[in-house]
C-alpha cells in the first residue's frame, strides 16, 4: 500500500511492508530496543521490567532477564565474592599440599575415608579401621555423612573428602561477609569475612583433616546471619539440621532456640493459618535441640556402639585413640585450668570483638566449650590446633555483628554518636589485629617454608608399597599410609584391629610406634596372630616393609 515501516533503532536502516506477522513481530520488537537503549542510556539501574513503556507483546520475562544482566551487583556481593575466593584457595592449596607431602595429623582422614567408601556402596558405615564390624555412627552420631558417598563414587580419594571440607568452610563466609559489608561498609566487611575465613578455628580444622564438623560450620553461619536480620524461620531451619551433624550439637539447638525465644519474644509468625510468637518458635527449637542430644547418647549411640555406651562422654575415655589427663580441683577447676583454656576463652572473645558477649547468640559456645573444658583430653583444651574451634567461629562472628547492627540502628554510621562509632572501632579492630597478630603461628603460614608441599623423598617408595596391595585385600598397617591405602583395600590399623589380614604394613618412622618399630613385618604379624597366621616379608624399601599372608 505503500506505507513503510522502520525497524532499526536509531537511523532508518531497513524499510518493509506491514501486513504480516513477521512485520508486526519486527514491529513491536524495535519498538522495545528503543525503550531498552533510552532506559539504559538513563542508567542501569533504571531498567524497570514493570514500566509500561517496557511492557510488550513478548511479555516482561525477557526484560527482567535482561535488568538482572546490566544491574550491577549489591555493594556485599564483591567483598562476599573476595572472601569465598580466598578462604577456598588457600585452604585447597594447603590441603592438596598437606596430601602431596604425605603429612598425616591423625588416623581420623583414614576413617572418614573408610565410611565414604562404605556409603558409595550403599552400605553401613562400617570401619575396620576402628575395629572390626565397628559402626562409625556408634562412635559420633552424624548421619549427614551420608552426604559423602556420591562424593567419593565420583573421586575415590581422600583428598576429595579434604577438599570438600574446604570448600564447606570457605562458603561459609559468604553470608558472614555480606553482613559485614552491610553493617560495616563493603571495605571493612570484606576484611572481617577475610578474618574470618582465614581465623584461628578454621585454619586448625584444615590442618587436621576432615571431621564432621565442616557441615555444622555454613548452616551456623547462615543461622547466625538470620538471626541478627530477625528472619526466625530461617534460623530455625538452618540450625535444626545441626542433630545430624554431631550429637553435642543438640545442646547448641537448645540455646539457639532459647536465644530466639528472648529475641524475638515480641514478633509474631504466621504457620499456616495459626499464629505463633517468636518465643513459642524458639521455645520449639530449644525443645527438640534437647530431646535430639538425649535421644542419641541415651539410646541411638549406645545401641550402635560396640561398647554399649557413648564412647565420648564428659568424664573422657579412648574411643578417639588419646590418653586423658587428670585435673585436680572441683567444677571451677576443671573449666578454667590449665591456663590454656583461659587462653582458648581470651583468643574467643578477642574474635567476637568483645562486644559480642552482649549478643544472646554468643551463649552457643556455651555447650562446645563446657564438653571441652571438662573432659580430660588436653587435644580439647587448645585452641591453635585441631579442630574443634571450627563452629565457634560463626557464632562468634554472628554476635560481633548483631551488636553493631543493634548499635547502628539504620542509621549512616557518620550519624551515631559518637562513643558508638569508637566502640564499633573497637569491635571491629579486635578481630582484625587478632588475625594478623597470630597470622605466623597458624597452620596456613607453614605454606611460605621452603619446600612446603613438596613430595617427600620416600614417595615413590610409598607407592611401591601400595602397588604391591592387591585391590580388595586386607591390610594391616600404622598411621603413616593409613589413608592411602583406603581407595584400593579394607584397611585395619595396628592399634585396634583383631584380624589376620592378608597383608601387613609397617613405616618405620610412623609416630604409631613411639619411636621403636619392629625390624621385621613379618615376624611382628605372626607374633600378634591370635591365630597362628604365617607371613612372610615381600617388600624392604626407604623404611617400609610388606609382609604377606602365607598360610597354606
Amino acid at each position: 500500500d505503500g506505507d513503510e515501516l522502520d525497524v532499526a533503532v536509531g537511523e532508518p536502516a531497513l524499510e518493509l511492508a506491514p501486513g504480516n506477522d513477521l512485520v508486526d513481530g519486527l514491529r513491536h520488537t524495535a519498538s522495545w530496543l528503543r525503550d531498552v537503549r533510552a532506559a539504559y542510556v538513563r542508567g542501569p539501574r533504571s531498567l524497570n521490567p514493570d514500566a509500561p513503556g517496557l511492557r510488550h507483546s513478548l511479555g516482561s520475562w525477557p526484560m527482567s532477564l535482561l535488568a538482572r544482566a546490566v544491574r550491577r551487583p549489591p555493594a556485599d556481593v564483591p567483598p562476599a565474592v573476595v572472601a569465598v575466593a580466598v578462604g577456598a584457595v588457600l585452604m585447597c592449596t594447603y590441603s592438596v599440599g598437606q596430601w602431596t607431602s604425605m603429612y598425616v595429623p591423625s588416623w581420623d582422614l583414614a576413617i572418614f575415608s573408610e565410611l565414604a567408601k562404605a556409603y558409595a556402596h550403599l552400605q553401613a558405615p562400617v570401619v575396620t579401621i576402628k575395629g572390626e564390624g565397628y559402626n562409625l555412627l556408634g562412635d559420633h552420631f552424624h548421619p549427614i555423612l551420608v552426604l559423602l558417598g556420591p562424593v567419593w563414587a565420583l573421586w575415590p580419594s581422600p583428598l576429595a573428602l579434604l577438599l570438600v571440607q574446604d570448600l564447606l568452610l570457605a562458603v561459609s563466609a559468604w553470608p558472614v561477609t555480606r553482613l559485614a559489608a552491610r553493617t560495616t561498609g563493603p571495605w571493612v566487611g570484606g576484611a572481617l569475612g577475610v578474618v574470618y575465613v582465614l581465623s584461628w578455628g578454621m585454619q586448625g580444622a584444615v590442618a587436621a583433616q576432615f571431621h564432621e564438623i565442616a557441615f555444622a560450620v555454613p548452616m551456623l553461619a547462615w543461622a547466625s546471619v538470620a538471626f541478627v536480620e530477625g528472619r526466625w524461620w530461617a534460623c530455625v531451619l538452618w540450625t535444626a539440621p545441626l542433630v545430624l551433624v554431631k550429637e553435642d550439637l543438640g545442646l547448641t539447638v537448645l540455646l539457639a532456640g532459647l536465644a530466639i525465644a528472648w529475641r524475638g519474644r515480641d514478633d509474631e509468625l504466621r504457620l499456616g493459618p495459626q499464629r505463633l510468637s517468636g518465643t513459642h518458635l524458639g521455645l520449639g527449637l530449644a525443645l527438640f535441640g534437647i530431646v535430639s542430644f538425649l535421644l542419641t547418647v541415651l539410646v541411638l549411640l549406645p545401641a550402635l556402639s560396640p561398647t554399649g555406651t557413648w564412647e565420648y562422654g564428659i568424664g573422657g575415655n579412648s574411643g578417639d585413640g588419646s590418653t586423658a589427663t587428670t585435673v585436680a580441683g572441683g567444677l571451677l577447676g576443671r573449666l578454667l585450668s590449665p591456663p590454656v583454656k583461659l587462653a582458648t576463652l581470651g583468643v574467643l572473645v578477642t574474635t567476637a570483638g568483645l562486644v559480642g558477649l552482649a549478643s544472646p547468640w554468643m551463649a552457643l559456645v556455651l555447650p562446645t566449650l563446657a564438653w571441652r573444658f571438662l573432659s580430660g583430653k588436653e587435644t580439647y583444651w587448645q585452641w591453635e590446633s585441631w579442630h574443634y574451634n571450627a563452629v565457634l567461629m560463626p557464632v562468634a562472628a554472628g554476635a560481633l555483628l548483631d551488636v553493631l547492627v543493634r548499635l547502628k540502628r539504620g542509621r549512616p554510621w557518620m550519624q551515631a554518636p559518637v562513643p558508638v562509632r569508637w566502640l564499633t572501632v573497637v569491635a571491629v579492630g579486635l578481630p582484625v589485629v587478632l588475625g594478623v597478630a597470630t597470622a605466623q603461628r597458624l597452620p596456613l603460614a607453614d605454606m611460605l617454608d621452603e619446600g612446603w608441599g613438596r613430595e617427600p623423598s620416600r614417595a615413590q617408595a610409598a607407592r611401591q608399597v601400595i602397588e604391591t596391595i592387591p585391590p580388595g585385600a586386607t591390610v594391616e598397617t600404622d598411621l603413616g599410609l593409613l589413608a592411602y591405602l583406603v581407595p584400593s583395600a579394607q584397611v585395619y590399623w595396628v592399634g585396634s584391629s583383631s584380624v589376620d589380614t592378608d597383608y601387613v604394613v609397617i613405616d618405620a618412622r610412623s609416630s604409631a610406634w613411639g619411636g621403636n618399630p619392629p625390624t621385621d613385618a613379618a615376624r611382628w604379624a605372626m607374633s600378634t596372630s591370635q591365630s597362628g597366621a604365617v607371613y612372610e616379608l615381600v617388600l624392604s624399601i626407604n623404611g617400609y616393609q610388606v609382609a604377606r599372608r602365607v598360610d597354606p
